[in-house]
């Protein structure tokens, strides 16, 4: 890596997304390194109670690799529903992917991932494309134990 200031350009709550955010850096040309106290890797769970994965690159990179990780976002996505936890924003998607619709989760807690949406809440909404909100609400007001018949 270049001799120069690091910046954190995102953090991430695990090691594999982190891994994931510097493979697509480096292929873009863009070099990076990830940082987290792990304790010599003994320990994860001191990164995930900690700041995380934090993917670093030089200070005269920050933009290219924040508009690398972050593209334009697509605008005809919509909220279908917002959720407390991680989890019921996954099973949320899961059904909704079951379903064959195309389903995307912003985790507001990491800062936000489109600042084109104003969102002032925390916590995790669920995104799906302007046309499939109708059937996706119809999918998510469904029971649990019948969403994968839908």
């Amino acid at each position: 890596m270049r001799h120069g200031k690091l910046v954190v350009v995102q953090s991430f709550g695990t090691r594999a997304e982190a891994d994931i955010a510097l493979g697509i850096l480096e292929s873009s040309g863009i070099e990076a390194m990830i940082q987290a106290d792990t304790a010599g890797g003994m320990r994860q769970h001191l990164a995930w109670s900690g700041l995380g994965f934090r993917v670093l690159v030089c200070e005269e990179d920050v933009a290219m690799a924040r508009d690398v990780l972050n593209p334009p976002p697509e605008t005809d996505h919509v909220v279908v529903q917002t959720f407390t936890t991680q989890d019921e924003a996954d099973c949320a998607q899961g059904a909704l992917l079951s379903a064959g619709i195309a389903a995307t989760i912003q985790d507001d807690s990491a800062g936000g991932w489109r600042p084109d949406v104003p969102w002032t809440g925390s916590g995790f909404r669920v995104l799906v494309h302007e046309e499939d909100l109708a059937t996706a609400r119809h999918v998510l007001d469904q029971p649990d134990e019948t969403r994968a018949k839908v």
